[in-house]
């Protein structure tokens, strides 16, 4: 375990206030071959008001050696075994001395600036506990697959997608003290299930810019497991749900498994005419 002095300076935004300061942990299990490149991106972010922290999970892969080779630009780091990811993300921001807060999952990077605009959005509006903007899905090779990210709307988010990307999204601390923290026994849906919550507190704000990239491995979690996610999404999605609202959600896993059954082409039919489901759903399961 290392940990290292927290970076000096306050800069000051475009209003000439002080920009907060953004805590951003990196929850990590065996993803050595991306780790680097996730860092890299927060290093390049050039942001003086950063406080980064990295969470291995007990890694063989290497990512240890990873992590070492970058101990200076991280402000504490740890490799253990721990609860998994949800747990890896708590126990950083129960560390954190951030006025905001994030998580960067280790196959994901920021797109260059994004923590500088970031800042400058929760200055220019305080009456917001959650920023977010748009993500990049990209191959291991860097091309564009799709984006993710749109305007919030809460039956959208209950009844068929996640449109907030958890990498582009960023917390105001205080907020978790109305609405709790991160729930740990989730392992796919968290991000889902605390943005309901901050949403049902104080809307949500929705910037039309991207703000990171998420790479689309064969080893991404929620490829490799589907239908946990769909149950744990299932309850979270139940547990937010108001009146019809629980039948309406109930009645999805026969909707798609009528879906699953329809001709290939009219399957392709069904896909065409909802773009943004068919890109959000490599991802988001």
């Amino acid at each position: 375990m290392i940990s290292t002095a927290a970076k000096p300076g306050q800069p000051a935004g475009d209003t000439g206030r002080a920009l907060p300061r953004i805590t951003l942990v990196t929850p990590s299990y065996e993803q050595a071959t991306f780790l680097d490149a996730t860092i890299q991106s927060v290093v390049d972010q050039a942001y003086p008001s950063l406080e980064y922290f990295v969470y291995d999970g007990g890694s063989t892969d290497g990512s240890v050696e990873v992590i070492r080779a970058r101990a200076n630009v991280i402000d504490f780091w740890q490799s253990q075994p721990d609860g998994g990811q949800s747990a890896a993300i708590s126990s950083g921001w129960a560390r954190a001395s951030g006025e905001i807060l994030a998580w960067l999952n280790s196959d994901d990077q920021l797109t260059p600036g994004a923590l500088g605009r970031v800042g400058q959005l929760f200055l220019d509006h305080p009456e917001t506990d959650l920023i977010y903007g748009r993500m990049d899905l990209v191959d291991p090779g860097g091309r564009v697959l799709g984006t993710i990210g749109e305007p919030f709307r809460r039956r959208t988010m209950l009844l068929s997608r996640n449109v907030i990307p958890q990498p582009a999204a960023f917390v105001r601390r205080n907020a978790l003290g109305r609405v709790g923290p991160l729930d740990e026994s989730l392992h796919y849906v968290m991000d889902l299930d605390l943005w309901l919550r901050l949403a049902a507190d104080r809307r949500p704000l929705y910037v039309p810019e991207t703000f990171a990239r998420a790479i689309v491995h064969g080893a991404t979690k929620t490829l490799g497991g589907r239908d946990a996610m769909s149950a744990e999404r299932q309850r979270v999605r139940l547990r937010h749900a108001k009146g019809p609202e629980r039948l309406m959600i109930r009645l999805q896993p026969v909707a798609s498994l009528i879906y699953h059954r329809l001709p290939p082409g009219a399957r392709r039919a069904i896909d065409g005419a909802r773009p943004r489901r068919a890109r959000a759903d490599r991802i988001n399961g």
